[in-house]
């Protein structure tokens, strides 16, 4: 599958790290020992890859952000931070303190939840590797599970021999090759990035990825080559219930009718209009069904 994955990164990541290429082009062993050895599995994993790195090109978490990007990223209402707009120009272009105030001892609570335990952590431990790992904490746990002392030595996280450990070690804890499978970008999207933060570009990466990766046997549209996922179906029929038209094909699959009517059941209940079954439009669905229900009794 080498060959193949390589042509692919080269052509969509042509300012790609040789880190990451070196990695990627000795990368068979650890992929086919974490079970990524179908086209739909290797696009889902790059596409994560790529998204996290901006094109495999950021090693470390740059950190060094303008006083309007602080705010909109770490200030108030948008993270734990809180970070104020007289901090920001003050934080500005300080990379080091900014990571400390946001990850680090400035920021108690995150850093309890990373594990971030002395003055320096914060920039220490900053987004790390192929998945970006943060914290000193998360830094031991990948450590203690690829055998390598990345608490020790953060910057091993990146050395080409060690790149894709911590993020196939994510991706296998996380099962997210059963996901993959299912084509459920939005589950592995979830798993990693904690949310659907960056789920459009993750998905036009995913797309790239697999007109180039798959096999002449294998359908032009990913959704096709899926298995069922429970999930959908359970969406399709809810749907369908609530009078999607034209009316959905049971498959377990989500694809463009699926998406469609998503679109029109959110317009329709006045959320936002994405065509993604987020929590926000599944916890509308089943409260419309409750009350359609009720209404029928």
């Amino acid at each position: 599958m080498t060959t193949k994955t390589m042509d692919a990164v080269n052509l969509l990541a042509p300012n790609a790290k040789e880190n990451y290429l070196e990695a990627i082009r000795k990368g068979d062993p650890l992929f086919e020992e974490h079970g990524i050895t179908t086209p739909l599995r290797m696009a889902h994993f790059l596409a994560q890859a790529l998204h996290e790195t901006g094109g495999l090109r950021i090693l470390r978490e740059n950190m060094n952000y303008s006083a309007s990007r602080l705010v909109e990223i770490f200030g108030v209402h948008h993270h734990s931070a809180a970070v104020t707009v007289a901090e920001a120009e003050q934080l500005a272009r300080h990379p080091e303190k900014i990571a400390e105030r946001v990850y680090g001892l400035g920021n108690p609570r995150k850093a309890s939840e990373l594990g971030n335990t002395e003055p320096g952590d914060g920039f220490r431990y900053r987004g790390n590797g192929v998945l970006q790992t943060t914290g000193r904490a998360n830094h031991r746990r990948m450590g203690d599970a690829c055998g390598v002392d990345f608490e020790t030595g953060p910057d091993l996280v990146t050395a080409p021999e060690h790149a894709l450990k911590p993020a196939l070690h994510e991706w296998s804890e996380n099962n997210l090759n059963h996901s993959a499978d299912k084509n459920d970008i939005r589950t592995i999207t979830r798993r990693i990035n904690g949310g659907l933060i960056g789920l459009t570009d993750r998905e036009a990466w995913f797309n790239k990825l697999w007109a180039l990766l798959k096999s002449d046997s294998h359908p032009e549209a990913a959704w096709e080559a899926s298995e069922e996922d429970d999930f959908v179906t359970w969406l399709q029929r809810a749907l369908n219930e609530l009078g999607a038209s034209p009316k959905l094909v049971v498959d377990g699959r989500h694809g463009p009718a699926t998406r469609k009517a998503v679109k029109d059941f959110q317009a329709a209940a006045g959320i936002a209009v994405d065509g993604i079954p987020g929590p926000v439009t599944e916890a509308a669905i089943k409260l419309r069904l409750s009350t359609t229900k009720g209404a029928r009794e």
